[in-house]
């Protein structure tokens, strides 16, 4: 699907951490812990992640 390939192209650190926060509803704060990362940097990827996400999908829809 458009998703999964859009999530390909993100950078794997980013990839993951998105993944596991919307496949298995982990909180930003729970992903910290899991990943021995700071709280500031899970939230900095995961924004990050869902930019590089919503230009992705904006090309493959023709918007953008």
């Amino acid at each position: 699907t458009a998703v999964h390939g859009a999530l390909a192209e993100l950078p794997e650190d980013q990839r993951t951490l998105v993944e596991m926060a919307f496949f298995e509803g982990l909180s930003h704060s729970e992903l910290a812990a899991r990943v021995s990362m700071p709280l500031g940097t899970v939230k900095t990827r995961i924004r990050s992640a869902l930019g590089k996400l919503r230009g992705s999908l904006t090309r493959i829809r023709g918007d953008g």
